[in-house]
């Protein structure tokens, strides 16, 4: 049970977040560049009976249901993009840390990929694991909406716990998201224990119906980890199991020096392709 001063600490950080999303726009159609927006609409697969459903949660999660209206994302939508012309991709971005915005070294790839960020501000690891998955689910319907996307090029990526929210929400909404990038963090379905440490389990989710793992053994999970890294370990063997469970278009990136930490430009760009060249 969480204490008094974990939950009154929760409770600020909400208000605080709420306060300042109240002073963000709402999304407008076809916007470009970088910027803040708060989305008007939630998912369907975000209400808290659906998601307990599809997840067996045991708990009660009104609790932790949020307002959507106090919620805000960063985007990063290429200056080039027309909305009279190419689809577009899509990343939905799960962060550790407080902050959704792009890491400005990354514009580059995006704007040479035609692809568009979005991610959850206050949707870091000290946020339950409920309204984190519902922003990322809430992200991929508006960005659908407000934006020319190919429903097929939309991915959920993600750093640290991140990576664990990308990880999961690539293997159980494979009709929400093409596939799934998921960086020095991961989660699963399978028992999957470190030699390491033979009696922990890698972080798990419950496993998802026969359908839903069908359609998703077949879409493109590629997970990266560094020789540094201190989740390497279980990266490298869930790696293994997800392959051995029949999915065929897994893919492991192992970066020769890269710690516990957000991939160099090229690297991260090595899994963008993976992604994009799995669906070809």
């Amino acid at each position: 049970m969480l204490s008094r001063t974990t939950l009154v600490a929760v409770a600020l950080l909400c208000l605080a977040s709420a306060a300042l999303a109240q002073n963000v726009a709402p999304l407008t159609t076809h916007r470009t560049g970088e910027f803040d927006a708060r989305l008007p609409v939630r998912s369907p697969e975000s209400d808290a009976r659906r998601w307990t459903e599809r997840f067996q949660f045991p708990g009660d999660l009104q609790v932790w249901d949020y307002d959507l209206a106090t919620e805000s994302f960063s985007l990063y939508v290429p200056l080039t993009y027309d909305p009279e012309g190419e689809p577009y991709g899509v990343v939905v971005w799960v962060s550790p840390f407080e902050d959704g915005a792009i890491p400005p070294e990354l514009r580059r790839l995006f704007d040479e990929r035609h692809l568009i960020w979005i991610g959850p501000h206050n949707a870091g690891n000290r946020r339950h694991l409920f309204p984190r998955a519902g922003l990322v689910l809430d992200a991929a319907l508006n960005v659908e909406r407000f934006y020319n996307v190919d429903p097929d090029r939309i991915f959920v990526s993600g750093l640290s716990g991140g990576g664990r929210m990308a990880a999961m929400h690539a293997v159980a909404y494979p009709e929400v998201f093409a596939g799934g990038f998921p960086i020095i963090g991961v989660t699963t379905y399978l028992n999957v224990s470190p030699e390491s440490d033979p009696g922990q389990l890698v972080p798990q989710f419950p496993r998802p119906s026969s359908g839903v793992l069908e359609r998703a053994k077949r879409q493109p999970l590629v997970i990266m980890t560094g020789s540094g890294d201190f989740n390497r370990e279980e990266c490298r063997l869930t790696a293994a199991a997800y392959e051995r469970d029949g999915f065929s278009a897994l893919h492991l990136i192992d970066v020769d020096g890269m710690g516990h930490e957000m991939p160099s430009v090229e690297d991260f760009g090595r899994g963008l392709d993976l992604l994009f060249g799995s669906l070809d």
